[in-house]
This record gives structure tokens, C-alpha cells and sequence, in this order.
């Protein structure tokens, strides 16, 4: 969608072992999985940050705590767990990562300016009165209920992230040095909050076989988020695994009620309604994919989840199930058409079959497949489409539905959120204005469209 709106116009060595970098520097710290000679102390620059040579001096920051770092064969940086306690009033912090990039989050606003991730967690230490309950759910285990009346796009929760676990663990280290890292990021946390995540479902009901080490990476493994780095993270090929605790409790439905976005000058994933949400209602979210058919969506909760998913869209009858496949395919071969418009730079006119009565086709499939969390994106394509033909205030129409259901969803600073913000003010402008009609024996003068009231 972003696209669309705006570019057109096992080999691994311990390399070292460091204390408390809040504290003294500990160097030749013997540790069961650290060789004698191999260890190399970097504590210092850890704790003063890491430059990656460049004349920019990089922020220091102290860790409250720190760990051994293990570094593999053909891996460039060592990978570390950090933990501060202080972060968040005092909830605590963990990642599992490079030096350099532990530096650079340490750098960002949720680190530097304590205000911004202040009273954001209300499950260690609430001061407002939950929307919620936590109950066993029959054949899902733990589940958050409603507790009053949830209307659509009422923020239900947020968390700051608890554990970031840098992909790189997963690729560059051994299985026992990166649950190792793991284990000793958990419990670095305060108190309470390792308490919090360690009751979280490690997908086994019997853990009394499992070391430490296995039963955070079970639980990390059924309860992490895929998180993409921010923009200006300057490691942009490596995705962060990271725990939400109170999230966490959150099961699945291929249909959910509730959407989840990540702030990441929060380090902080919320949680809105995607639709009203009535007392006594679990609150679900979608572990996958809403837009695949039935067969991918029950493999791919059955192969990373481990369970076959009863949710009603899943338990379907079989004749309305392969209607509900046909919409969901129908749903994309539609987008496909509304989103080609040219090339940059290209000749303007139709594409394809590209329409506003496939626009109108592509709302309604999106609300006979209670896509309501989505419902922005099938908005946004309605407005350009409209805008397209030259029907402006249609156009604006889908705009404006497009804001208001995409707000909750997507975040105030969301960059498609700023696009349609700009496009209701005048789609005359946009360069969609009138673009399907372009080549069929209307050409576009200069100046065109400003004078809002021709249509």
C-alpha cells in the first residue's frame, strides 16, 4: 500500500566474557562455555558505545547488566545480552544483539527520553482499570475476556518490548549459546516481569524435563513477534523475535477482533479493536496472513504453532469454506488490478480492467470476509481508484473512511496515514487525478483541477 500511495508521483567461538557494565568491568570471567584464551574483554566499549569508525561520536550508555558474547566462524560482530532495569519506570529491558546495535537502540527516544515509554505497561503495575480479564479458554489454555463493551478502535493494551532477540542469534550461533544469551536476558529483568514472562505457554503441558535454557526458548518460540528494524537502524537486513508478555496471552483467530502495530520510537507494540467488542468476548488476534485460504492458513498455524486451528472462519462448512477461499482469491487478483497504474513516468490511462465498480467489489469482499482490521486498505484503494475517473468527492469519501478506520491500526506518524491526511485536501492534486481517463481522448493541462468546484 505504501507503495502504491506515494513512489508513483556452525562454525561459532565465545569471543568473550564481561560483569556488570553498571558496575566494574569483569575481564577473564571463567564460564563453562567460554575456553580458556579465548575470552577478549570489551567491556569498554560496550559501556562507551561502539563507533563504526566514522567521525560521529556514538552515545554511552550503562548497562545495568551484560553477558558473555559469542561471536561465529564467519560472523562479523559478537552477539551479547544486555538488560537495563530502569527502562520503563523500572519494567526492564533485554535484548539479545551486536554491541553496535545495542548502542545504537540505547541512542533512541525510549532509551533517551524516559517520558516516551512512560506508563505505557499496565500488567506489572496498573494504574488504570483493565478492559479485560485473563481466564482459561476450553481447549486454548490462557485467554484475555472482555470485561466491558470495547469499541472499535479503543486502544486495549500496549507493552514495551521485554525481550529482542537479534536474528542474527539464531543464525550465526550455536543453539546452546544462543539460548544461553536468552536464558540470562530473562533473567536479568527485575523480578516481576522474568516472573511474567516465564508463565507464559511453552506449548508443552509438561515442563519439569526442560532446563532453564529449553523452557525460555519454548516460550519464546510460541509467543515472539517478528519486528522489522526501524528506518534509521543501520542493520536493515536483520529482523528482531521479541516478547510481549501481557500480549503474548492473546490466542488466534483467523478472524480476530483486535490489530496490533509496533511503535518503534516506543520499542512498543499496541493493541486496538478492530471492530466492537462486546463483554464476555475473547479477544483474539491473527498469528498469520488473514488473506490465505483455509489449507495455508491451517498448515501454517499446525507448522509454527503446533495446533490445528477451530476458529469459526476454519470450522466452516465445506461449501461456505471454498466460498471463502474464492473471495480471499478473488481479494487479491483485485488488488493486483487497482494497484497497476504504469509505470513511474509511464503512459497514464487504464491498465487492465481496473474500475470503480472492482474498487466497490473490493469493500464489500473485504466486509463479507469480516476483514475489519484491514478495512483501510481496501478504503485507500477505493479513493485512488475514484480519484482515477475524476469523482473527487467519492474519492475523498474513501479517504476519509480510509483515516478513520486506519488511524487505530496503523499509528499517528504511519506514513500511508500522512498520505491520505494529504490527499483529502486536495485530490485534485494527487497524481491519480483523472489518470484512467488519460489516453482515452482526454489529455491533462497544466493547472488542471484546481478549481475544486468542476466537479
Amino acid at each position: 500500500m505504501r507503495l502504491l500511495l506515494q513512489l508513483l508521483p556452525f562454525f561459532v567461538k565465545p569471543l568473550l566474557a564481561h560483569g556488570d557494565l553498571g558496575q566494574a568491568a569483569i575481564c577473564g570471567l571463567r564460564d563453562p562455555l567460554i575456553a580458556p584464551g579465548d575470552s577478549v574483554c570489551l567491556a569498554d566499549s560496550i559501556s562507551q558505545g561502539v563507533s563504526d569508525g566514522d567521525d560521529a561520536s556514538p552515545r554511552q550508555h550503562v548497562w545495568t547488566h551484560s553477558s558473555p558474547c559469542f561471536q561465529g566462524g564467519h560472523a562479523e560482530q559478537p552477539i551479547c545480552a544486555f538488560t537495563d532495569t530502569t527502562f520503563a519506570d523500572g519494567r526492564g529491558i533485554s535484548l539479545v544483539t551486536t554491541p553496535k546495535r545495542a548502542t545504537y537502540l540505547a541512542s533512541t527516544l525510549a532509551f533517551t527520553n524516559p517520558e516516551t515509554v512512560s506508563g505505557i505497561n499496565q500488567d506489572l503495575h496498573r494504574t488504570v482499570p483493565p478492559k479485560y480479564e485473563m481466564r482459561q479458554i476450553p481447549g486454548k489454555g490462557m485467554g484475555l475476556i472482555a470485561t466491558s463493551h470495547i469499541y472499535r478502535g479503543d486502544r486495549i493494551m500496549a507493552n514495551t518490548g521485554s525481550l529482542f532477540i537479534d536474528y542474527r542469534a539464531f543464525n550465526e550461533l550455536s543453539k546452546t549459546q544462543y539460548t544461553t544469551l536468552q536464558s540470562i536476558a530473562v533473567s536479568n529483568l527485575p523480578a516481576l516481569h522474568a516472573a511474567a514472562l516465564l508463565a507464559l505457554s511453552p506449548h508443552t503441558t509438561n515442563t519439569s524435563h526442560l532446563t532453564r535454557e529449553e523452557l525460555v526458548e519454548a516460550i519464546a518460540a510460541t509467543n515472539g513477534f517478528d519486528i522489522d528494524p526501524d528506518a534509521d537502524d543501520p542493520d536493515q537486513h536483520h529482523s528482531f523475535f521479541v516478547l510481549f508478555p501481557e500480549i503474548a496471552r492473546m490466542n488466534h483467530d483467523c478472524r480476530p477482533n483486535a490489530e496490533y502495530r509496533y511503535d518503534p520510537a516506543q520499542l512498543a507494540q499496541y493493541i486496538h479493536a478492530a471492530r466492537d467488542i462486546q463483554p464476555g468476548e475473547e479477544i483474539t488476534l491473527s498469528y498469520i496472513n488473514s488473506l490465505m485460504v483455509r489449507s495455508l492458513r491451517v498448515g501454517r498455524l499446525n507448522k509454527n504453532w503446533g495446533f490445528e486451528c477451530s476458529c469459526p472462519l476454519c470450522s466452516l462448512e465445506e461449501a461456505r469454506a471454498r466460498e471463502s477461499d474464492a473471495r480471499i482469491e478473488q481479494i487479491g487478483e483485485i488488488k493486483r488490478e487497482l494497484e497497476v497504474w504504469g509505470d513511474e513516468g509511464g503512459s497514464p490511462g487504464r491498465s487492465g480492467r481496473a474500475c470503480t465498480g472492482m474498487a466497490e467489489l473490493l469493500v464489500s469482499l473485504y466486509e463479507m470476509e469480516k476483514l475489519y482490521g484491514l478495512m483501510h486498505e481496501a478504503y485507500t484503494l477505493a479513493a485512488l481508484e475514484y480519484n482515477g475517473v475524476g469523482d473527487a468527492w467519492t474519492a475523498i469519501k474513501y479517504a476519509r473512511l480510509g483515516l478513520e478506520y486506519g488511524l487505530p491500526m496503523l499509528g499517528e506518524g504511519d506514513e500511508d496515514v500522512e498520505a491520505l491526511r494529504q490527499f483529502v485536501k486536495n485530490p485534485w492534486q494527487h497524481w491519480t487525478w483523472r489518470r484512467r481517463l488519460m489516453g482515452e481522448g482526454e489529455e491533462k493541462a497544466e493547472g488542471e483541477g484546481e478549481d475544486k468546484g468542476e466537479d
